[in-house]
This record gives structure tokens, C-alpha cells and sequence, in this order.
């Protein structure tokens, strides 16, 4: 949603799809740490030594890691949305 179509909507409703998006960011950072934890324990088991276990746990830790940073750059979006002036 863009400043644009945020003055087309009432207060009210611009108020509500603001709530919206910051919900729904909200909750994908919800499931995007849930999935880098499940991911941390995966690679924590698979710590042990083997060829193809090793590249297992290098690519869980490798996705683990990416997964942090897309929910920081979501939790950065939960910020930028709760800064919009709907008024």
C-alpha cells in the first residue's frame, strides 16, 4: 500500500490497513523465527561428521542464518508501517 491509496481510504479505514499489515508482519516474523529455530536444531543434530550430513548441516545453518536476516528486514517493515500517518 502506497501514501496514495492511503489518502483515498477514510481515517478509519486507512487506520485499519495499517493495523493489517503490521498484524500480517507481524506474524510473518512469527513463522520466520519459528522456522529458524526449528532450523537451529536441526543443524545442531546434524553436528556430527559426514560428507553428506556436513553439507546437510551447512545448508540448514546456511538457511538458518538467511532466515534470521529476512525476519529482521520484516521486523524493519512492522516498523516502517507503524510509522505511517493515516490522519
Amino acid at each position: 500500500m502506497n501514501s496514495i491509496a492511503l489518502t483515498q481510504m477514510s481515517a478509519a479505514e486507512a487506520e485499519w490497513a495499517k493495523n493489517q499489515a503490521a498484524r500480517e508482519l507481524r506474524a510473518a516474523v512469527d513463522a520466520l523465527d519459528d522456522a529458524r529455530a526449528s532450523l537451529r536444531g536441526l543443524a545442531d543434530d546434524t553436528a556430527w561428521q559426514s560428507d553428506g550430513v556436513r553439507a546437510m548441516h551447512d545448508a540448514l545453518a546456511d538457511y538458518g542464518r538467511r532466515t534470521h536476516a529476512e525476519a529482521t528486514d520484516t521486523q524493519g517493515r512492522v516498523r516502517e508501517v507503524a510509522g505511517i500517518d493515516v490522519s
